[in-house]
């Protein structure tokens, strides 16, 4: 992936795209101004990461 097409990390505070780690898990933000943008839920349950997570379906 090139540095023009690698996804941001959203709260990274770097206005670049920035690398992932290995060891850490990244879910994809979809819709909104956060489009595109990765979270970092490493280290996060099953629970923490659906709770307040809402799907829309068109």
């Amino acid at each position: 992936m090139t540095e023009q097409t690698r996804p941001r990390i959203y709260g990274s505070g770097q206005g670049d795209a920035c690398a992932t780690l290995p060891d850490h898990e990244y879910v994809e933000l979809a819709g909104g101004p956060l489009d595109g943008q990765l979270l970092d839920v490493t280290g996060l349950t099953t629970d923490e990461r659906t709770a307040g997570a809402g799907f829309v379906h068109f």
